[in-house]
């Protein structure tokens, strides 16, 4: 147990680039006690294992039970870069992952509704993303949701429908943009809200990707950016596209009034994504060459769609829908909850198994706050009907009677 403890810490503190001289310092012990430690030959007290966690910015349970969520939390921050692991959100996805540990702990489970999911192992990305992406519009189906609507009525229905937690809370400068678990016992779907919309919908879609594809066995997937080149990224990516942005609207689109202005802008505004990413989807559908791509994307689309005067032009807009299509490009989205999370935990706080401040944390609220929010429970109320109750004894008992009921 020494041992493989003593390597864990040396692992993690290897991997953050911290000396052991400076963790030890950090711990309250001298620098041949770690080593002792790091090699198995001295056993660690559980007040310098909280130390220890804190100083590498990882949970007790990644020292303690590396196989947890939490503990793969740390690798999952490897793969995306040293940097994730100094932002507020990767604590965040960490405190969230120890309290879905806890309330699994106590016999309070997630139930996601996966099973249903198309399995895409042998095929290629691309055909695993469309694949994925067919099953998608079908369960989720966005069809008649336009425009700004389409990031909450997303969000919303990849809780209901899936049962899968969805988190979009804002890190100004936190250098993660999303992330995904993809462990069946605690699915959940991180979004920074920092971002505008069009982005912000794009990593929701992107994510939802890593979720049904169930990425290389990987249980967590931490995102900075979404332009990577590994397999499991371009499917993902593949994903996000052929899922928001349908090949047959596209092209019927396309087909009806032309690549024109209108056309474009028209499209853009109700698939809810960003100019760029629409015109990528056209060249990745082929209805442009590599060098159109180029050349559209110089286009100032936000300054096309304000001055033209005609509103045929700009997609049968009018000046209101325009001006708010274009602040869309720096609208960020709105704060969402994990409701599947929160009504787990609510009831881990009605069993005394989650503290009201782990709870108030979680739904973003002060404990004092969230106590009064319970005060007409009904387990409350019975439990305080049940403690003013008069027990006055009715008739004199004898000792060893009083003693007969006795939890021994």
């Amino acid at each position: 147990m020494e041992q493989e403890l003593g390597a864990r810490i040396r692992e993690l503190r290897e991997a953050s680039g911290m000396l052991a001289a400076d963790l030890a310092e950090q711990v309250g012990i001298d620098a041949t006690a770690l080593s002792k430690i790091e090699n198995g030959r001295r056993s660690v007290k559980s007040v310098e294992i909280g130390r220890i966690a804190k100083a590498l910015r990882v949970s007790p349970l990644a020292l303690l039970e590396p196989e947890s969520l939490p503990g793969k939390m740390p690798i999952a921050a490897r793969m995306a870069g040293a940097s994730v692991v100094v932002g507020s959100a990767y604590d965040r996805l960490v405190s969230l992952t120890e309290l879905h540990e806890v309330l699994a702990g106590h016999g309070i489970h997630s139930s996601p509704k996966l099973a249903s999911v198309p399995a895409v192992t042998g095929l290629g990305w691309f055909d695993a993303a469309e694949k994925l992406a067919q099953w998608a519009r079908e369960h989720l189906s966005l069809e008649g949701v336009n425009g700004d609507e389409r990031f909450a009525e997303l969000a919303e229905r990849i809780q209901t429908a899936l049962s899968v937690d969805v988190l979009v809370e804002s890190y100004p400068d936190d250098p993660l943009s999303g992330a995904a678990i993809t462990d069946n016992a605690f699915p959940l779907i991180f979004v920074n809200a920092t971002h505008p919309l069009p982005r912000s919908l794009f990593t929701l879609a992107h994510e939802l990707g890593h979720i049904l594809g169930r990425h290389d066995g990987n249980s967590i997937k931490l995102d900075r950016e979404l332009s990577g080149t590994t397999v499991d990224e371009r499917m993902a990516n593949a994903f996000a596209a052929n899922f928001l942005m349908p090949e047959d609207t596209v092209r019927d689109a396309i087909n009806a009034d032309g690549r024109t202005e209108a056309t474009l802008i028209g499209l853009a505004h109700r698939l809810g994504v960003s100019f760029e990413t629409l015109i990528f989807r056209l060249h990745n559908l082929g209805l442009i060459n590599a060098a159109g791509r180029d050349s559209l994307r110089r286009v100032n689309w936000r300054q096309l769609v304000l001055h033209m005067s005609d509103p045929a032009i700009r997609g049968n807009l009018d000046r209101i829908a325009a001006a708010r299509f274009v602040s869309r490009s720096v609208t960020p989205p709105p704060t969402i909850r994990p409701a599947l999370l929160i009504a787990r935990a609510t009831t881990g706080f009605r069993k005394g198994a989650v503290s009201a401040h782990a709870l108030g944390n979680l739904v973003g609220r002060e404990s004092d706050e969230l106590l009064g929010a319970f005060e007409d429970d009904p387990d409350l109320v019975r439990a305080r009907e049940l403690i003013a109750a008069d027990y006055e004894p009715q008739h004199d008992e004898a000792r060893e009677e009083r003693f007969s009921g006795m939890p021994y």
